[in-house]
């Protein structure tokens, strides 16, 4: 069985450095390991719809989310997360919402994988 990789970064395009920093700045409570997201589960037992909030906590999936300046712009960052090993198959659909949100809070910012991998980036990378 392919295991997913422990590590995913994104790399997140801004307007402007300013916009840049906002965003890093208005991620932080949103990638704190404490923070749950809610996901309303809907069933139809017998065609009558029952449903239940499903609480989950970033880091119950992953071991860190962190945001990093890329050294060539600065109207660029890194969006570096890293899972938990034994993480169950919630962690993209968490990572997915995160990034939604940072699309619906910049929609002009542009978001791309940049690694996918087992091995951390080089600390030379991470500067923040």
């Amino acid at each position: 069985m392919i295991q997913p990789p422990l590590y995913v970064s994104w790399i997140v395009q801004c307007e402007s450095p300013d916009e840049a920093r906002r965003l890093q700045r208005w991620l932080l409570p949103r990638i704190d390991l404490d923070h749950v997201h809610e996901n309303v589960v809907r069933t139809f037992p017998a065609g009558v719809e029952s449903s239940r909030v499903d609480c989950h906590r970033l880091g119950d999936y992953f071991a860190s989310i962190q945001t990093f300046s890329a050294p060539s712009s600065p109207a660029v960052f890194h969006l570096l997360f890293q899972r938990r090993p034994g993480a169950g198959r919630f962690w993209k659909d968490l990572m997915v919402r995160t990034l939604q949100s940072l699309h619906d809070e910049s929609p002009a910012a542009t978001i791309t994988v940049d690694y996918k991998g087992d091995c951390p980036l080089p600390p030379a990378e991470v500067v923040g």
